[in-house]
């Protein structure tokens, strides 16, 4: 069976010996580098090219997210798993924006490190349930601060008929993607929650956000849409 190639990236030794011990434990993961700084853990990506990169946010010469956004468009096959002591949303709406995979909060245990970062891994976007609600909330204030410029520019709420004839893209975030593909099956909000080890509450959220961005009314109306344009 073949490892999940990992690298570490703290500028705190305790923390990245500890990481490494904790993935050394499982058979699947093989940690290949360790790094201090955003510089070398560049470079360390650039050698070994690993599945997986543990970012911390606060490290000298070049920052995790800065460092984040250079693998993500370097390399867009090896994920980030940002690691970091710090709750914010601010850093969380940057990671998104760069192509971070997950957020792992320092301090939590063993078991939770492992399943996150395997469910990052394989593809399912981790953030604890602490940040979930207020990444919800800072999605809808943003839309809602983005509503007024669009009215005065002259821009109207479309209508139905708009909406049926409306093609273009839409910017919706790598987790509302994956909500969208799950309503795309016709999954109930349940389902949805269970699949992406979300809180129905959460999935509520979303959609609600996922609707204002596709300009339409409802569930129905949503699935209707996302078919059509196969979004």
């Amino acid at each position: 069976m073949s490892q999940a190639t990992i690298i570490i990236a703290d500028d705190q030794p305790l923390i990245r010996d500890g990481l490494a011990a904790i993935l050394g434990m499982e058979d699947e993961y093989k940690v290949v580098a360790r790094t201090g700084d955003g510089l070398s853990t560049m470079e360390q990506v650039e050698l070994h090219r690993p599945q997986l990169v543990l970012m911390d946010i606060h490290m000298p010469k070049l920052d995790g997210l800065e460092a984040t956004k250079r693998i993500k468009a370097e390399y867009p096959d090896t994920k980030v798993l940002i690691l970091t002591t710090f709750e914010d949303e601010q850093y969380i709406m940057e990671a998104i924006r760069y192509g971070a995979s997950g957020y792992l909060v320092k301090g939590v245990e063993t078991q939770t490190i492992i399943s996150t970062v395997q469910d990052c891994l394989d593809g399912r976007m981790t953030y604890p349930l602490s940040i979930q609600k207020r990444l919800v909330q800072a999605l809808q204030s943003s839309e809602q601060r983005e509503k007024p410029k669009a009215e005065e520019s002259g821009a109207g709420i479309p209508s139905a008929a708009d909406r049926q004839h409306d093609d273009k893209p839409h910017s919706l975030t790598v987790q509302e993607r994956n909500i969208v593909r799950e309503l795309k099956k016709g999954k109930s909000n349940q389902a949805i929650a269970s699949e992406l080890f979300l809180t129905t509450g959460t999935v509520k959220n979303y959609l609600s956000v996922i609707y204002k961005k596709l300009n339409v009314a409802g569930r129905s109306e949503a699935i209707a849409y996302l078919h059509k344009h196969d979004l």
